[in-house]
């Protein structure tokens, strides 16, 4: 039998590929049309600009000073940058939003680093 005397109702297989083709790439379409990202950063969802607190009274430590570091990875190097450009006595690094142990001696500058290891705020104490 020839092509173009195919029986009825029969689809020619370069058309079905064609179609499940052009099947695919419709339903691909659609499923990234439907997917919500992850990655916004010009929302409200962005998190709150570090914090960087000074410690009123006769301490040493100029924490507006740290502010050059902010979101670099923090390594022994730049920690001891850092505290010689706030002038504070010692300096230690802490994870976001962990506790601190109550002794805090104004002289020192407190680092927070997130979990990839970035800093993201410091303050005296």
């Amino acid at each position: 039998m020839r092509i173009d005397q195919q029986q009825p109702g029969f689809i020619c297989t370069h058309t079905r590929g064609a179609m499940a083709a052009a099947l695919c790439a419709a339903s691909l379409f659609v499923a990234g049309c439907q997917t919500k990202p992850q990655f916004r950063p010009l929302t409200s969802e962005a998190p709150p600009p570090p914090v960087f607190v000074a410690v009123t009274g006769d301490a040493d430590c100029q924490v507006n000073q740290a502010r050059y570091a902010l979101g670099r990875a923090i390594d022994a190097p730049l920690l001891e940058e850092m505290r010689n450009r706030t002038g504070s006595k010692s300096a230690r690094t802490s994870a976001a939003g962990a506790p601190l142990p109550a002794p805090a001696d104004p002289g020192r500058l407190t680092i927070d680093v997130d979990p990839q290891g970035r800093i993201i705020g410091a303050r005296c104490g």
